[in-house]
């Protein structure tokens, strides 16, 4: 009956390797409401929704998208260590929550984020207050779980009701929650507009960012991301007056409602920052690093951007590699070719693919951006 507990931890007297603690992790999860979700408890991610479902009947539509990307990620692991059970309970569950998400989660617009004990939908654009939830709509692109139509249109309404230009914002859900009725949890003590209660919460403002990027809006994922750099909350002295807080760190939160839009909250936050490197180098200079034999290079970058460089040292191996993007025709639909050390490497579905040498040297990495064939689809947006 506790909905939180603070306690100092025991050991069990039992041992486990780290595959069998992480496999232990996901089995938990495991579980199911009435609409075929898993159960929200007192916190999924946005540990302030933690009555949404304290009850045990609660469901959250965002964990359904996570599992399913930890299916993506974990399901390789357990074949390669031969479990076979865990295998089959893994892909049967993930095409479950698939239909369930599908049947039950679409409002019509948009995904709802969550439904409460009672069955009542969290999320939906017939809530009084938050009617939409960022995080759902951009773990549906993320997850590769909504089709590309419905994708599409989540993306479509959270940047027409949660990203605001003008603020300079990312909300995390609107309205923000003060009269409904029902008691999501804490969340709801915070004045309206201030951390998750209708501010940005710039951890998953960067997923949002992402999940564009993934569609292939390279001008509006470029420009989004351009707009939670702290920096551009202090270019003026009117506009570090709003701001409050260090231009160069990470806020956790800005505040997101009248009189305080814009006001910084909690700085040098750590999970935001290691989210907001790795949304830059990864979704939008495309520069990642796969089972640590691969560098893939994709951009996702505006067609304006003539070229850009990355340094990229790898501890593992000793290697550096100067990569330098070069975007001669004004066209980033995708990487047309590319050369390490003056020499033609390979591309694959518009990727560049380069083998990580492992001979501590640097290397030069030249990767040439242009057009997709006409058949393509790959247009900015």
């Amino acid at each position: 009956g506790e909905d939180e507990t603070f306690l100092e931890p025991r050991n069990a007297g039992e041992s486990a390797s780290l595959y069998e603690h992480c496999a232990r992790a996901i089995d938990r999860s495991l579980t199911r409401g009435a609409h075929g979700l898993p159960l929200f408890g007192t916190g999924d991610w946005n540990d302030g929704m933690n009555r949404v479902g304290r009850q045990g009947r609660g469901e959250s539509v965002w964990m359904a998208f996570f599992l399913d990307a930890v299916f993506d990620a974990f399901v390789p692991v357990c074949r390669a260590r031969g479990d076979a059970t865990r295998v089959d309970r893994y892909m049967t569950h993930r095409a479950e929550l698939r239909a369930a998400v599908e049947a039950n989660a679409w409002d019509g617009d948009w995904y709802l984020r969550a439904f409460y004990d009672d069955g009542t939908p969290l999320g939906s654009s017939k809530s009084e207050e938050c009617k939409i939830d960022a995080l759902a709509q951009a773990w549906s692109v993320l997850s590769g779980v909504a089709s590309a139509e419905r994708g599409e249109r989540a993306m479509d309404a959270a940047l027409r009701h949660l990203v605001s230009e003008r603020d300079g914002l990312v909300r995390l859900l609107t309205p923000p929650f003060e009269n409904t009725p029902h008691d999501p949890g804490y969340i709801k003590g915070y004045v309206k507009g201030v951390r998750e209660n209708g501010g940005q919460y710039t951890h998953a403002a960067l997923w949002v960012v992402a999940a564009l990027a993934k569609l292939g809006r390279r001008d509006r994922a470029f420009r989004v991301l351009d707009m939670l750099n702290p920096i551009r909350h202090s270019r003026t002295e009117a506009e570090a007056r709003v701001y409050r807080v260090e231009p160069y760190v990470v806020a956790a939160d800005v505040y997101g409602a009248p009189p305080h839009v814009g006001r910084g909250g909690w700085t040098w936050y750590t999970g935001s920052a290691g989210w907001m490197i790795r949304v830059a180098m990864e979704s939008i200079l495309g520069v990642r690093v796969v089972e640590g034999r691969t560098i893939e290079i994709s951009p996702c970058v505006p067609d304006e951007w003539p070229e850009f460089t990355v340094n990229l040292r790898l501890p593992a191996t000793g290697d550096s590699y100067a990569i330098r993007v070069v975007n001669p025709g004004g066209r980033a639909d995708r990487v047309v070719g590319v050369t390490v050390d003056g020499r033609t490497a390979a591309t694959r579905d518009g990727k560049a693919l380069v083998t990580i040498a492992g001979d501590g040297g640097t290397h030069r990495v030249e990767v040439t951006l242009g057009a997709s064939p006409p058949s393509g689809n790959e247009g900015a947006r």
